[in-house]
């Protein structure tokens, strides 16, 4: 069966209607703006002759309709991600299949293979984190021995992070526990090179830093769909608070118990 039929039967808009509504799910859990996603779906939708489309998407949800309301769908996203690939691959997708008679069975074949496209090796992300740590402490102005510091904080931390990961744990306890960390191997790794740590610290703790999150907020907000960047915007500052607390925990305890304020 095509897909492109100009009134295509209830049967097939029901198809089209869980296609479309996966493709924008795929888009939000891999860290699409919400003006993306929604903008993507309608695409969609008008390819296949989905009339009476209507999409509102939140950054944890997603509430469509079609013909009327007589097909509606309600997807939770509760997990976001960031996976610009992925994002790419369905954007792409959705601009095939406006400039193209693509089939429906074709399309939810590329899709399927965009949802399985795999996530940077485990190395890559390791050497990620690590080059990361070392060029930002170089960036705020760090000395060589605080850069190493930070390349070794930020190589652990990569390592925790997947580690958490693998295990499910919950992000906040993930993110003050990672800061901690990373406060700790650059406290114990600068006093051994004998150079200040603040530089490491800073270095390091901005590869957990939610850049992208911000970002997206600031987008949400300029595009109109102020919840959406609301949420974004405090996912943001959790992630900040998180970072701020491991980090105070560790300075605090090192000071209380060598006397020593951290420099």
């Amino acid at each position: 069966m095509k897909g492109r039929e100009p009134y295509p039967d209830e049967e097939q808009r029901r198809r089209i209607m869980d296609f479309i509504m996966a493709a924008g799910q795929t888009l939000l859990e891999n860290g699409a703006e919400v003006f993306r996603v929604e903008q993507t779906m309608e695409i969609m939708a008008r390819s296949f002759h989905l009339r009476e489309f209507h999409v509102y998407v939140l950054t944890n949800g997603i509430f469509a309709s079609a013909g009327t309301a007589e097909i509606s769908e309600v997807r939770n996203v509760p997990v976001r991600t960031t996976h610009l690939g992925r994002v790419a691959a369905v954007n792409a997708l959705s601009r095939e299949i406006a400039q193209t008679h693509m089939s429906l069975g074709e399309a939810e074949y590329k899709l399927a293979a965009a949802q399985r496209i795999p996530f940077p090796k485990n190395w890559v992300q390791l050497v990620s984190g690590m080059c990361g740590a070392f060029s930002f402490a170089m960036i705020f102005g760090g000395t060589l021995r605080a850069g190493l510091a930070a390349a070794l904080a930020g190589f652990l931390a990569s390592g925790y992070l997947l580690l958490c990961d693998r295990h499910a744990l919950p992000g906040g306890f993930k993110k003050i526990s990672c800061a901690a960390l990373i406060t700790l191997v650059c406290l114990l790794s600068c006093h051994v090179l004998g150079t200040p740590a603040s530089h490491a610290i800073i270095g390091a703790l901005m590869i957990l830093t939610p850049g992208i999150a911000f970002t997206m907020g600031i987008r949400d907000f300029v595009h109109g769909d102020y919840l959406s960047g609301t949420i974004r915007m405090i996912d943001a500052l959790l992630v900040a608070a998180s970072i701020a607390i491991g980090t105070g925990l560790v300075l605090s305890l090192s000071a209380f118990f060598t006397g020593v304020v951290a420099a």
